[in-house]
């Protein structure tokens, strides 16, 4: 401990000139304050030395102690699942059937804005839209990029009309032309369903019914028609239609649901069909169910030409 400290406190001393004036011998060695001090340990040092077991005691038991209650804590817990209905996973394929469509036929209209991406295997489009739908006969959108108005489309059922208002051309055509460029089930009398999300397996055939920790999985008998359905909020969120080898020919999912005047709904709706490299996106940005005084008119003006809705030019 003497060496240590005499070591610390030459470290600390300032170095020696190189011509030093000579010593005087017959000088008397006085006991002086810092001599006192290099023969005594500092009080610091000797408090530090003379507790250290005490420290590293409590060192070791605050250490043995956080190890304790980590192993009584286990491992992290995964996020709880969802609040699912009594009676999961016994549901039956009328009962699915019966708790996805409830509250579906209140809705006859709706009125959105909607961000739109559509891919084929030319290009990927995206714009804004302003979307009316009646369930009874149309849709009507407004498409705009950058709050500049591209065109004005209406489907019928058995027609399409858009008025390309940058061209001043109004394309029309068969509700068929349509189908080849958006994969959505715009030619289906539930089209107005899909695109809420409010479908459901049909009561002309029979459905297997499976169930996983949270899901219910519907398969028809050749299992080419399947339904993904969450019971927490009875909707279907993913639907697949396959051909006899068992590639995928649609694909429809649903997400980021809310709850939209009383009723669930996806936020989000993807269709695809793979076969075609088709695929659109419609995210809703707000909705409104059951609007009234929904207008449909194009205006087109009666000076613009009529194309072809296939003829691009």
């Amino acid at each position: 401990m003497t060496l240590h400290v005499r070591t610390e406190f030459v470290d600390r001393m300032p170095p020696r000139p190189l011509h030093a004036p000579p010593r005087v011998k017959d000088a008397p060695l006085r006991s002086t304050p810092a001599l006192q001090e290099l023969r005594a340990p500092p009080t610091s040092l000797f408090l530090l030395v003379s507790l250290r077991p005490l420290l590293l005691s409590c060192l070791f038991g605050a250490v043995g102690t956080a190890l304790l209650l980590a192993g009584c804590s286990g491992p992290a817990r995964a996020p709880s699942p969802p609040d699912l209905p009594a009676g999961f996973p016994g549901h039956s394929a009328n009962d699915i059937r019966t708790l996805l469509l409830r509250g579906a036929d209140s809705v006859t209209a709706y009125r959105a804005r909607a961000r739109i991406s559509v891919r084929t295997r030319e290009r990927t489009r995206t714009f804004n839209a302003q979307v009316r739908h009646r369930r009874a006969d149309s849709l009507f959108m407004r498409v705009s990029l950058f709050g500049v108005e591209g065109g004005r489309l209406l489907l019928t059922r058995d027609s399409v009309f858009f008025y390309d208002t940058r061209r001043a051309v109004l394309r029309v055509g068969p509700l068929r032309a349509v189908q080849a460029l958006f994969p959505a089930p715009v030619s289906s009398p539930r089209f107005f369903q899909n695109m809420l999300g409010l479908i459901a397996p049909g009561t002309t055939r029979t459905w297997s019914v499976t169930a996983d920790s949270s899901l219910y999985y519907m398969a028809g008998p050749r299992r080419r028609a399947r339904y993904t359905v969450d019971p927490a909020q009875w909707r279907v969120v993913r639907f697949e239609q396959r051909s006899r080898a068992g590639s995928v020919r649609q694909k429809r999912l649903f997400s980021n649901f809310r709850t939209v005047q009383g009723l669930v709904l996806p936020g989000r709706v993807l269709f695809e069909r793979p076969a075609a490299d088709l695929r659109a996106l419609v995210q809703y940005q707000d909705l409104t169910l059951n609007p009234t005084n929904l207008s449909f008119g194009l205006n087109v003006p009666p000076d613009v030409p009529r194309r072809p809705f296939s003829q691009q030019k």
